[in-house]
């Protein structure tokens, strides 16, 4: 049973902690499926089935509202010999952008 203030922050932080880890951890999820289909759909391989945090930002959407753009990096290959970038940006878990790295064919 909760007593006092303190108790209750004893609970509230560390839960709070755990929803915000399974949240960013879903929404990096949702970016590695993404960059996924979009190097297939780009012709490309999608390397080390990985995607890395590159960051986050504040931006304005629809409506004037402020949002979390979180950023990520991948890396692809062409022909296999060389290793290019790749982003990705969602606000959310919508993908807003993604981008390949200028690359030979």
């Amino acid at each position: 049973m909760v007593r006092t203030m303190g108790d209750l922050a004893l609970w509230l932080i560390p839960a709070a902690a755990l929803a915000g880890w399974w949240y960013l951890s879903s929404t990096r999820e949702q970016a590695l499926g993404a960059a996924k289909r979009y190097c297939q759909s780009m012709g490309v391989q999608f390397l080390d089935d990985s995607i890395m945090g590159d960051g986050f930002r504040l931006t304005r959407i629809q409506g004037g509202q402020m949002a979390l753009v979180r950023c990520f990096r991948f890396e692809f290959a062409t022909t296999g010999d060389q290793r290019y970038s790749g982003f990705a940006e969602l606000v959310g878990k919508r993908v807003v952008k993604m981008e390949l790295e200028p690359h030979r064919l």
